[in-house]
């Protein structure tokens, strides 16, 4: 009986260990590829890129990251015998949806860093970036692609050379129709305010990156003035943030200092501006990123990264600031057509109706906003029957006093708005009233 038991556990022990899954090791370096059901939501991994021209290193670069998550998350066999059909996905600008912070907002830890970015001997722009990527989302679009899968491994020397994983593949022309010419549409009515993330731990450490954040504030704002776009004084907003204490407002709460000063002034747009410099005596590159808000919705309209080109003067601060300025420059060509896409398609505006009576006559207001020329979407976001207040989000091509000259012509003559009237314009913030 004894010895029945204990080959009974031997068996057991034997059946139970043949069941776990080990993790299987990465030919690529330290990390091992878990078993699915084991895998984190996100990771942080580093990538490199080089080539002559920063949006080449830059999307060298993303590329690089995104094949060590595909890899850790398929395993290297697998990875080399589907990576033409992985190349589109993980190739600049189609992989930004996996990095955090890039097409979404993202608490400042998990925004990526450029952790240096230098010439070589030759000439190359070599960046080196640090980012969080989304492994959940990565997981299930690869599961959703039809892969192949790993064939046993050959004898080395009889299978002939692996696929080059060193670069992404050179990407492939495709046709652009139906383009919209945008070169009349003005932006010269919209309000922009820049500023810079408070809550960028680089910046609470370093007082130098806290200058050069400041530097790609007022250089931003130089070149939406040239645009005739409306800006804020840095000096202002910087008075404006230590007098109503929204630092601390932003630490305690869930709204960054960017949209809290934007509510503060009532711009219609607001940016986050993030340089990354680095510098070796008197050379130095800086690469600029900028994400552009809509206040009211927290909608993003333009994520653009820049590199300036290195440069040397007589100064350490006079070099940062050339390619700094060189970097900005070329996010303003991007970035106003990223402005005039906005106009174009619709400006998205908050309106109020205070004195309402019943929820039919706030039904009725956003039903005779819809049919206005010019109106993509009148939504009822909320509302009070006590306090007889409704808000609405509406997106209109047009200016703000376009918009309120239209809703007063859609609702005169209709019952219970006899009275309709504007109690203010704010920015892209409308307010009427029936009392």
């Amino acid at each position: 009986m004894v010895r029945f038991l204990c080959v009974l556990v031997l068996f057991l022990f034997s059946f139970s260990a043949c069941g776990r899954s080990a993790p299987v090791k990465s030919e690529s370096g330290n990390n091992t590829v878990p078993v699915s059901n084991n895998m984190p939501d996100e990771k942080v991994f580093i990538g490199e890129g080089s080539a002559p021209e920063f949006s080449d290193a830059r999307n060298n670069a993303y590329y690089d990251i995104m094949k060590k998550a595909a890899i850790f998350v398929l395993g290297e066999q697998k990875f080399n015998d589907n990576k033409s059909q992985l190349d589109g996905l993980l190739s600049y600008p189609a992989d930004r949806k996996y990095i955090f912070g890039e097409t979404e907002k993202a608490p400042a830890e998990k925004q990526k860093k450029w952790l240096s970015n230098s010439r070589d001997a030759n000439g190359n722009l070599a960046l080196k970036l640090q980012a969080t990527i989304n492994i959940k989302k990565l997981k299930g679009d690869l599961e959703a692609l039809s892969l192949k899968e790993s064939a046993p491994a050959s004898t080395p020397g009889l299978a002939g050379t692996p696929a080059d994983l060193s670069q992404p593949a050179a990407p492939q022309s495709t046709a652009v129709t139906n383009q919209v010419d945008l070169s009349g549409v003005d932006v010269s009515a919209l309000s922009f305010l820049v500023y810079y993330n408070l809550n960028d731990p680089a910046i609470k450490n370093d007082g130098d990156q806290a200058a050069y954040s400041k530097w790609a504030v007022d250089n931003l704002n130089r070149e939406l003035s040239a645009l005739s776009v409306q800006t804020f004084d840095l000096d202002t907003v910087e008075k404006l943030v230590s007098e109503r204490n929204l630092l601390h407002e932003a630490s305690t709460g869930s709204l960054g200092v960017g949209l809290l000063l934007a509510q503060k002034v009532y711009a219609e747009l607001y940016a986050e501006v993030t340089p990354a410099v680095t510098y070796e005596g008197n050379k130095a590159n800086v690469i600029v990123n900028v994400k552009v808000f809509v206040r009211t919705t927290g909608a993003l309209i333009a994520s653009i990264e820049k590199g300036g080109q290195q440069y040397e003067s007589v100064s350490l601060a006079a070099s940062i600031k050339a390619s700094m300025r060189e970097a900005v420059r070329k996010i303003k060509d991007e970035l106003v057509v990223s402005l005039r896409k906005y106009v174009n398609s619709g400006r998205f505006y908050f309106a109020r109706l205070t004195g309402v009576s019943s929820y039919r006559d706030a039904s009725k207001f956003a039903s005779a906003a819809g049919k206005i020329e010019g109106v993509v979407n009148m939504t009822l976001k909320s509302g009070s029957k006590e306090e007889k207040v409704y808000d609405y989000s509406l997106q209109f091509k047009g200016n703000p006093t376009d918009a309120v000259d239209r809703l007063f012509e859609a609702l005169s003559g209709v019952t219970g708005f006899e009275k309709l009237d504007l109690k203010q314009i704010r920015g892209n913030e409308l307010t009427f009233t029936l009392e």
